[in-house]
C-alpha cells in the first residue's frame, strides 16, 4: 500500500473517529435530559398531633411515583398491606397509630382547598406540583378536621 493510501486511510479514520465521539456524546446529553424529564416535583407535609408541621417541599420523584413512594424518600414509613385494598400506614417518622390517632392523608386543590385523600397511599399515583399532607388525627370525629 502507497503512502498515499495511508493518508486517505487515516483521514478517514481520524473523520471516523470524530464523527462516532460527537454521536456517543450527543446521546449521552440527550439521555441525561430525558432521565431530568422524567422527574417530577411535589411537596410533602406532616402534621403531627401537637400541631407541629414539617414540610419537605420541591422534592423530586420519578413520574408514575405512588404517593407510598414520595413519602418513603423523605420519611420513615411503617405499613401493612391489605390485598385488594392497599397500603396502611401504620407509622410515620416513628410516631404510631394510636387510636383514636391515624395518619391520614390530604391533598390540596387551589379551588377547593384541602381534600381527603380517595385511596391508600400506594393506589395514588400523584402529579406533578401536588402538594400533599399526611395529617395525625383523631378519626373519632366525623366529618374529619381538615388540616
Amino acid at each position: 500500500m502507497g503512502e498515499k493510501a495511508w493518508k486517505v486511510l487515516s483521514i478517514l479514520f481520524l473523520m471516523w473517529a470524530v464523527v462516532a465521539t460527537s454521536l456517543y456524546v450527543n446521546s449521552t446529553l440527550n439521555a441525561g435530559k430525558a432521565e431530568k424529564a422524567r422527574l417530577i416535583t411535589v411537596n410533602i407535609g406532616f402534621k403531627y398531633k401537637d400541631g407541629k408541621v414539617e414540610w419537605h417541599n420541591s422534592t423530586k420523584v420519578p413520574s408514575g411515583s405512588t404517593l407510598l413512594d414520595a413519602t418513603e424518600s423523605v420519611a420513615e414509613v411503617n405499613y401493612t398491606v391489605y390485598p385488594g385494598m392497599g397500603a396502611f400506614i401504620t407509622s410515620i417518622n416513628g410516631v404510631k397509630n394510636e387510636k383514636p390517632y391515624y395518619w391520614m392523608w390530604w391533598t390540596w386543590n387551589p379551588s377547593t382547598g384541602w381534600t381527603l385523600g380517595p385511596v391508600a397511599a400506594d393506589k395514588y399515583v400523584l402529579s406533578a406540583g401536588e402538594t400533599v399532607l399526611w395529617y395525625y388525627e383523631d378519626t373519632s370525629k366525623y366529618p374529619p378536621a381538615k388540616p
